[in-house]
């Protein structure tokens, strides 16, 4: 009955000469006045699912299908959202009152607003494409009129009206999962149901959990992996190692975090006549034990990569594999693939090859331990016989080579900082630091990208399907507007012409070592393209390399699984037409896919380490810090604390006897009664008066306006500094 009304309303806003408001819709259609309220709700039903638009003056017009575009929502922490579009067109702005009820991460279709066509388009959310298969995390607040759940992701802004129809034990304060119902209208809250209780907020462990399912990432190993890994056997048997190159009697050795469980890259060096050597590059050979058929591969293309949270790591692999079977732990023999190649003590790659073999590794040493080999300057260490320390210094000699030639071509280099998070057994945090980058760490890192880059050449040249790991070139819009903000802040740069990674790596020069140095470097990281996994090679901008892919981390990576997979297939002369054509069918889906996971990666990564600061932060209020300035909003301004790079926000508001406003393009605002400027870069001390673990917030308010009067400091509230 109402599906048919609908369409007389189509028909006769379709046939009108002129556009129709609603009230004069319903007088042509003879409506009766007792039913205008539901002829009313249903017309605005149909503008929310876009099957009605709306011109000037709330006027109804038949939507324009070409305006009507699929794409996933982000929102943004201020409140705003961007709508990427599944059809690769640039991405939409949604202001906060378009949303319509959508959601973060959502699948939605948006109507573009008139006038708004190119890269700055604006739209509107007009309907969410399967909600019912979303789950939100959540606190529970019980009320008169019942259960309400607030989101622990603070960047789903509604409340949602909460059903128990499986009678769960549902509390006050209690932490939740609700599975999402279907969308209804834009006008009308979200509504789900009671899935899973994870406890009571505040209880240890609940904030990652929440986390872990808010983000989408798997909590457990598909059961059908038991089998397939009971059937893997630990010890290398004689028929693993047939066909293999034998480098056990090679010193080998990893060098990796000293929390690492998982050990998925071991280096060696041998010194060769006319001042040459032989490095190898060896890589746990996981594509020998999961294989293309196994619910094990299936299992960790779903997951993309492993995440790693400040208390826990989300493997891609079980644990049998990723931190036993396939981890090159010391003293262990272990299957690899080798890139071995003989260079000359400037950098030089002569000759250079892959294949598959067997190390033995001679220790796992961690990069402060080999860090403090390099300082001391000794001979050797008690884990470091002195065969092993004359390795350590031909291979420091070489990586610096090698790294003085990647930048010689234009390889860029963003050596940010990032806090490492000491917790107590029940995931207190007892201390944030942020460690130094040590040499021993670009050891490692030149050797990996020289294997990945010879590995990307090796399968490029065969004709092999693989997944390159790319970076475009930047776009020169937002290159400009990097140009204006290093002119406000004293530097001068010429952009004109073609963007190269040289023209980018002499920023970096001329701030190193600078106080704002760092936002500089993320400002410019921000201005650059993603990086992403696809089958067409288009290079590796932020690199300078012509071909690049990802090898060296199979364990935690999929690309490199797969890379390993057709690596092993290429040597074995085993690579046939089929098999080539049944890989690239699948390998821009793939590559689409891994991109994703990475970047929620990512997210998650981010968001696990703004809990335990902000958790910090609470112990702390009342203390005073240090900080620069990190970022400049129209409403006040983000102060990161110098030491721990702990983040919170000073407001405007806090500043007596002014007003500012913000000169967007130049990272700052100025007072219009005392003409005082906040801009990036600038040092600032502070009071923590505020921290709000809900919405993933702490409020700052600068030293000089504690000490004003009326503004009061709580005895004994002053804490130890980060």
């Amino acid at each position: 009955m109402l599906e048919n009304l609908l369409d007389r309303i189509i028909q006769i806003v379709a046939s009108s000469a002129k556009p129709l408001k609603t009230r004069e819709l319903s007088r042509k259609m003879g409506i009766p006045p007792l039913e205008y309220q539901q002829f009313r709700r249903l017309v605005r039903e149909a503008v929310a699912n876009g099957r009605l638009g709306k011109a000037k003056g709330g006027k109804l017009i038949l939507p324009i299908k070409e305006d009507i575009l699929t794409g996933k929502l982000f929102v943004s922490k201020a409140g705003h959202g961007f709508v990427v579009p599944l059809d690769g067109t640039p991405d939409l702005f949604v202001a906060p009152h378009e949303l319509g009820g959508a959601i973060h991460g959502e699948e939605v279709e948006v109507v573009l607003k008139s006038g708004r066509r190119g890269k700055s388009r604006e739209g509107k959310i007009i309907r969410v494409n399967g909600r019912e298969k979303g789950r939100v995390v959540g606190r529970v607040v019980v009320g008169r009129s019942g259960m309400t759940l607030i989101p622990t992701d603070p960047r789903i802004r509604d409340k949602i009206e909460l059903h128990n129809p499986g009678k769960l034990a549902v509390e006050n304060e209690m932490i939740v999962t609700a599975r999402l119902a279907p969308w209804e209208a834009p006008y009308l809250p979200p509504k789900g149901s009671v899935e899973e209780v994870l406890g009571m907020a505040g209880s240890p462990g609940i904030d990652m959990e929440s986390l872990i399912i808010s983000h989408g990432l798997p909590r457990e190993f598909d059961d059908r992996v038991k089998p397939e890994l009971a059937a893997i056997k630990k010890a290398v048997k004689q028929s693993d190692i047939t066909g293999r190159l034998d480098l056990r009697s090679i010193s080998t050795f990893t060098i990796d975090p000293a929390d690492a469980k998982d050990h998925d890259d071991a280096i060696s060096v041998e010194e060769l006549p006319d001042d040459r050597v032989r490095l190898g590059v060896h890589i746990a050979d996981v594509s020998y034990y999961v294989l293309p058929d196994m619910a094990l591969d299936s299992e960790a293309r779903l997951r993309g990569n492993s995440v790693y949270l400040v208390d826990r790591v989300i493997p891609m692999l079980p644990e049998k594999l990723s931190a036993d079977i396939c981890s090159l732990h010391e003293n262990e023999d272990r299957l690899t693939l080798s890139f071995i190649a003989e260079l000359d003590m400037k950098g030089r790659v002569y000759q250079w090859k892959f294949v598959e073999s067997i190390i033995r590794s001679s220790a796992s040493l961690s990069y402060e331990e080999v860090q403090e080999f390099i300082d001391s300057k000794q001979t050797e260490t008690d884990k470091i016989d002195s065969h092993m320390g004359e390795s350590l210094r031909i291979m420091l000699e070489l990586s610096r080579s090698i790294r003085a030639e990647r930048f010689n071509k234009g390889g860029l280099d963003f050596d940010l900082p990032e806090s490492k998070i000491i917790l107590d057994a029940f995931g207190k945090v007892l201390d944030i630091f942020t460690p130094p980058r040590i040499e021993s760490q670009r050891i490692v890192e030149e050797f990996m990208l020289l294997a990945n880059k010879h590995a990307a050449v090796y399968l490029q040249g065969a004709g092999a399907p693989i997944l390159f790991r790319v970076h475009d070139k930047p776009d020169t819009e937002k290159i400009r507007n990097f140009a204006e903000l290093l002119k406000e802040m004293g530097y001068s740069f010429n952009f004109k012409g073609e963007i190269t990674s040289k023209k980018l790596q002499r920023v970096l020069k001329a701030v190193e070592g600078k106080p704002e140095e760092k936002f500089i470097e993320e400002i410019l990281l921000r201005s650059l393209a993603k990086a992403a996994y696809q089958p067409e090679n288009i290079g590796h901008f932020g690199l300078a390399f012509t071909n690049y892919t990802h090898f060296t981390s199979p364990i935690r990576r999929y690309p490199d699984l797969l890379v390993h997979r057709v690596m092993r297939l290429l040597l074995n002369k085993k690579l046939t037409y089929v098999i080539i054509s049944e890989m690239k069918a699948s390998l821009k889906r793939i590559g689409e896919h891994c991109t994703e996971t990475e970047i929620a990666a990512d997210s998650a990564e981010r968001e696990s380490l703004k809990i335990k600061e902000l958790e910090y932060l609470q112990e702390r209020v009342g203390g005073d810090f240090d900080g620069i300035i990190s970022g400049v909003v129209k409403t006040g301004f983000f102060v990161e604390l110098i030491g721990s790079m702990v983040e919170g926000f000073v407001p405007f508001s806090s500043i007596e006897d002014d007003y500012f406003v913000l000169d967007e393009g130049k990272h700052r605002a100025i007072g219009k009664n005392s003409r005082r400027v906040f801009k990036l870069g600038d040092k600032a001390r502070v009071v923590v008066v505020k921290v709000d673990l809900e919405n993933r917030r702490a409020d700052f308010i600068l030293i000089d306006e504690k000490k004003k009067p009326g503004i009061k400091k709580k005895r004994g509230s002053r804490r130890r500094p980060i």
